[in-house]
């Protein structure tokens, strides 16, 4: 079979932890890594040229990308760039009929998600969310399990994760910690960024299919901030369902000290819990179980494998904007 040919939008940031993989991937003849945006291109020398020694074009903007596609003719494009730019790009590349990976999340307002949503469809087009954490496989075991009714029915889930950012996180870039920029919403949180995976793996494990995300039905929530940004840097939430499931969320990027996200479920029958790049156990009527977790980097490779085989047509998970949607409208709520 012939290989995807994939883009990338953007080397810098966290587009160079995508740009290592598909440039493994693209040496071991999975992909055929075919075109990249550098903007601006020198202050991702070393990363333009490495991609220029593979045979990758390297593009000096967005719009350049598009008005090429039809001669590069790209599968795939991963649009690791920030928030506000997530809805724009996303839906213009659908348009153009390229499939996307977009990272987390997938847009910062409803309206945005909505319209990502709305164009992909529109255009017969894939559009799946790097949520990566979603593609570990003992996240994936675990809630087999829990679906198999291993611990009953659930009856709360709790996140607890300390992440320590120093204020030159919030300087890096001109989102970071922001609201809005320009005319554009942001929304940039720990919620809403970093520790998005952990209110999402939340969601998903409180799902009650194998697709399935919680959907909130109420929230409360308590936020402060000890950087000077718009936004928040702590935040204590409270979610629960229509069927009385509650969700907690205690997180913060001002702490002392890392505590490592880890989440707790309480089921009538029994307890488990997955600790981030460390495990997944459950202990109930049946005796407990464990599953050790594979490094993040692995985590990151399968879903970029299984975002390759479901545009293969083969029956591979993705998180779909659909679910994805659930954790914009909860952190919108906010």
């Amino acid at each position: 079979m012939t290989p995807a040919r994939v883009g990338l939008v953007g080397l810098g940031g966290y587009g160079a932890v995508h740009l290592q993989h598909l440039l493994e991937f693209h040496q071991g003849g999975e992909i055929r890594l075919t075109a990249a945006v550098a903007f601006p291109p020198e202050h991702a020398a070393p990363a333009v040229a490495r991609l220029r020694a593979e045979g990758c074009e390297v593009l000096l903007g967005f719009e350049v990308l598009l008005a090429e596609l039809p001669r590069l003719r790209l599968d795939l494009v991963v649009v690791p760039t920030p928030i506000h730019l997530h809805a724009r790009m996303a839906i213009a590349l659908v348009r153009a009929g390229v499939d996307v990976l977009v990272e987390k999340p997938l847009a910062a307002t409803r309206e945005d998600a909505a319209a990502i949503r709305a164009a992909a469809a529109e255009a017969g087009r894939t559009i799946a969310v790097g949520f990566q954490y979603l593609h570990a496989p003992e996240v994936r075991a675990l809630k087999q399990r829990l679906l198999a009714g291993a611990i009953g029915p659930l009856r709360r889930l709790v996140v607890h994760a300390a992440w320590p950012r120093s204020h030159a996180y919030y300087t890096r870039n001109a989102w970071a910690g922001r609201l809005r920029l320009g005319e554009d919403w942001v929304l940039d949180s720990p919620v809403s960024n970093a520790m998005s995976h952990f209110l999402m793996v939340m969601l998903f494990l409180a799902g009650r299919t194998e697709r399935d995300m919680a959907v909130p039905a109420r929230l409360a929530a308590e936020l402060y901030r000890a950087q000077a940004i718009e936004s928040f840097d702590t935040a204590v939430v409270r979610l629960e369902t229509a069927e009385a499931l509650r969700l907690d969320f205690y997180g913060t990027h001002s702490s002392r000290e890392i505590g490592r996200p880890s989440l707790r479920i309480v089921g009538e029958n029994g307890e488990a819990e997955w600790v981030q790049d460390s495990h997944a156990r459950l202990t109930g009527a049946a005796g407990t179980w464990e599953h050790c977790a594979a490094p993040e980097s692995d985590t990151r490779e399968r879903m970029l494998r299984d975002v390759l085989a479901h545009r293969r047509g083969e029956p591979a998970f993705i998180c779909r904007p659909e679910m994805a949607a659930v954790h914009v409208a909860s952190v919108a709520e906010l």
